[in-house]
C-alpha cells in the first residue's frame, strides 16, 4: 500500500466510509455516473453554503475558494488512486479494464 504524506484520523475515515456506503447502496439502483454526479453536487452545495455563511466568505474571493476546493479534490482523488489501485488492480498501472 502507498504511504501517505499525513495521518488521517480513524473517525475521519469512518465518516467518509459512511458516505461511500450510501453511494454503494445508491449504485445498486442508479448508474455509477449518476451516483458520482450526486456526490459531487452534494459536496459542492454543502461547501458553497458553508463558504457563504462563514467569515471566510468575506476574506476569500469566489475564485480563490473555487481553486481551493478544486485543488483539494484533485489531491484527495490522486491520493485515493495511489492507495486503492494496488488492491483493485493487483498493482497494475494504466486505465481500468
Amino acid at each position: 500500500m502507498a504511504t501517505q504524506k499525513y495521518e488521517i484520523p480513524d473517525d475521519f475515515l469512518e465518516a467518509a466510509d459512511r458516505f461511500v456506503t450510501l453511494a454503494n447502496e445508491m449504485g445498486e439502483q442508479f448508474s455509477p455516473d449518476w451516483v458520482r454526479a450526486v456526490l459531487m453536487y452534494a459536496a459542492a452545495r454543502y461547501n458553497a453554503f458553508n463558504w457563504l455563511t462563514s467569515d471566510e466568505h468575506h476574506e476569500q474571493s469566489l475564485d480563490a475558494a473555487a481553486a481551493y476546493f478544486r485543488n483539494e479534490y484533485e489531491t484527495m482523488f490522486r491520493e485515493n488512486i495511489k492507495e486503492i489501485e494496488p488492491v483493485y488492480r493487483g498493482g497494475m498501472t494504466g486505465k481500468p479494464q
